[in-house]
């Protein structure tokens, strides 16, 4: 009997020792879950809330005793919590919550008892999923759909309308038809851009885009690409300056790509630019080489600045597509430079010009 007294110790300790163990486990997997996780109990006080969720809602302090209304202002979350712990509901609910910073997460809330008693009271864990990524990538797909659409509607309505107006008879008179048919082929090459950038810029942000590095001479770069500007350029009253470092060392690059963004921001420059000037600067900085396209036009208004690399996003929509554009240029050189571990960025001040800037590594 005494050998089955000890034997018993021995497994209730076991059962402890293990008990503890599983705790503690519990509590390093919860501390580390990039998911927020808050218990309260029945009168809506913080009973615990794992590091990921005190970052998220910025917790000072630690979160026990604190009422959940100080933390979370969300009326959707208060309205549910306060329904489950009211009709006691055992179902989990699943809600929406928008955080702070624009941040959106997916909350479920689970109920449980606190004991085993008849009387126990509710409280409740909820589990809070940071979804803005995920409502981030489906607003540039909604976006994206909804601006494919509306670029080829417009020169697929003209190229219909001047088709249906020559079979309808206007094919017998030439003056006529040499016009309409100008008009048909601008608007087909506008979609044919549209659709080029489209491809590239799919196989640039899917990394599918081949890039062949090799050492690059970018002064030789600007001063050929220059030299196909300058009639653009003196049909606009614009100067083109060109001012490279002394001792400016190849790069490795993708020559093809490379000369496809100095083409781009040296046409928006001269683009936006009338009688006055687009500067071209080369710098070697450290062990970068810096790059920046400057221009007197029209310039960028502060609020659009942030969003200017962005897809389809245009400052002024109704003289980007008379000048030609697609929208997609920026963004085609934002991925380029990339794919060269390089960065972009843009200065501009509304009405005095801007700067668009970007660095490689040498």
């Amino acid at each position: 009997m005494k050998e089955y007294l000890v034997f018993s110790k021995d497994i209730s300790s076991t059962k402890e020792a293990s008990n503890g163990v599983k705790a503690k486990l519990l509590e390093a997997v919860v501390d580390e879950m990039q998911n927020g996780v808050l218990v309260i109990d029945a009168k809506k006080r913080l009973l615990y809330a794992n590091p990921f969720f005190e970052k998220t809602f910025s917790l000072e302090g630690k979160p026990d005793g604190k009422n959940l209304s100080d933390v979370i202002k969300d009326k959707a979350v208060i309205e549910a919590i306060d329904r489950m712990l009211i009709s006691k509901e055992e179902k989990p609910q699943e809600i929406a919550v928008e955080g702070k910073g624009g941040r959106f997460f997916e909350a479920r809330l689970v109920p449980f008892l606190m004991d085993a008693a008849p009387k126990s009271q509710m409280a409740l864990i909820g589990f809070f999923h940071d979804v803005t990524e995920e409502k981030r990538v489906e607003a540039i797909k909604r976006d994206f759909v909804a601006n494919v659409s509306h670029e080829l509607r417009t020169p697929l309505a003209s190229i219909k309308g001047y088709a249906e107006t020559l079979l309808d008879g206007a094919l017998d008179d030439k003056k006529t038809l040499k016009n309409f048919l100008t008009i048909i082929d601008r608007h087909a090459n506008r979609m044919t851009a549209l659709i080029e950038d489209l491809l590239t810029l799919s196989m640039l942000e899917s990394h599918q885009m081949p890039m062949s590095f090799e050492p690059l001479d970018i002064k030789g770069l600007i001063n050929s690409i220059i030299q196909g500007f300058e009639k653009q350029a003196k049909d606009k009253g614009i100067k083109l300056i060109t001012d490279i470092g002394k001792e400016i060392p190849k790069i490795p690059a993708d020559k093809d790509r490379l000369e496809q963004v100095i083409v781009n921001l040296v046409d928006n420059a001269i683009k936006y630019t009338n009688n006055g000037t687009v500067k071209i600067f080369v710098r070697k900085s450290d062990n970068m080489l810096q790059i920046d396209v400057e221009d007197t036009g029209i310039g960028i208004p502060e609020k659009d600045i942030p969003r200017i690399f962005e897809r389809f996003y245009r400052v002024d929509k109704g003289r980007s597509r008379e000048l030609g554009g697609t929208g997609l240029g920026l963004a085609i050189v934002k991925h380029i430079i990339q794919g060269h571990n390089g960065k972009i960025w843009v200065k501009s001040e509304l009405g005095k010009g801007s700067v668009f800037s970007f660095s490689l590594p040498l």
